[in-house]
């Protein structure tokens, strides 16, 4: 028969072999943090809406630039006939060729106009998904932004050694994306400015006549042409993992700038010299190994 102090005893060293047990197994992974996991996650980072509209707003855009361009080819200055114009150091000097589109006046109007309609139902659109599904959080300017956008700019200038903490976007990014449909406002009154300066005749008035409309519809489309050029230079300097992102949808955040401390063309230098100093000091030198 068992007594009392004997199942004591036994119940003692159960706890004392589980206890050992317990200590002796190795952590579960739904304890352990998934750091590496989370660095090395393939993400869906644009919804199809998004991609979809990307793509058809930049070939829309890249018509409609082609096509003004050409417009403008058909009598390229400012100023009436027997004035000057003060802003504009090209009077007269026509566009090239290359960088039109259209053939001719008629077919570029009608080439423009089509793509304006695209441009402005593709934004509304854009700017309706973002809106709804919350994604305008991530393009809005916040406090510390502009420090934040001075510390990227010096990592790009190789200032900065490390590669600055950022969300979705970097605040360079986020910056130009914010302006980006301010512009974009700008050129489409101003193109109605010039389009009906009768009938919209308060709106040509509004940007100091038909003149000043038609080099403010210039001048904007040049600082978006530019802000464009700038994001596909640091699409393919920086981030080229970015472009099968907005064409699939998915993005592995192991390819992230962040992630490879990448500063321009990075990933076109030998694989030997994109590791840190740190790294190579941390590897065993060859006389160890064998």
């Amino acid at each position: 028969m068992t007594t009392p102090d004997a199942l004591r005893k036994a119940g003692g060293g159960m706890r004392e072999t589980e206890a050992t047990t317990s200590t002796a197994l190795p952590p579960s992974s739904s304890n352990t943090p998934a750091t590496g996991d989370k660095l090395h996650k393939s993400t869906v980072r644009h919804h199809w809406i998004v991609r979809v509209t990307h793509w058809v707003f930049a070939w829309a855009f890249i018509i409609m630039v082609g096509s003004g361009l050409q417009i403008f080819n058909a009598y390229p200055r400012f100023a009436l006939k027997g004035d000057t114009f003060c802003c504009y150091p090209f009077e007269g000097k026509s566009i090239p060729g290359w960088l039109t589109f259209g053939g001719w006046l008629a077919g570029a109007r009608n080439w423009h106009f089509a793509a304006m309609w695209v441009l402005v139902l593709t934004g509304i659109v854009y700017l309706a998904f973002i809106y709804l599904h919350g994604e305008w959080r991530d393009l809005v300017p916040r406090r510390g932004d502009i420090r934040d956008a001075w510390e990227m700019l010096k990592f790009y200038l190789f200032v900065r050694r490390d590669h600055p903490h950022h969300g979705k976007h970097n605040a360079l990014q986020k910056t130009s994306y914010f302006v980006m449909p301010f512009i974009a406002v700008i050129i489409v009154l101003s193109g109605l400015a010039i389009w009906k300066p009768v009938s919209l005749g308060w709106l040509t008035a509004v940007f100091g006549g038909y003149v000043w409309a038609r080099y403010w519809h210039f001048v904007s489309m040049i600082i978006l042409v530019l802000l464009a050029l700038v994001h596909v230079f640091m699409v393919f300097a920086v981030d080229p993992y970015s472009i099968r992102s907005m064409i699939t949808g998915g993005y592995n955040e192991r390819d992230s700038p962040q992630s490879r401390n990448a500063r321009p063309f990075y990933h076109l230098l030998p694989r030997w010299s994109r590791r840190s100093k740190t790294d190579r000091l941390s590897e065993p030198a060859e006389s160890e190994i064998t």
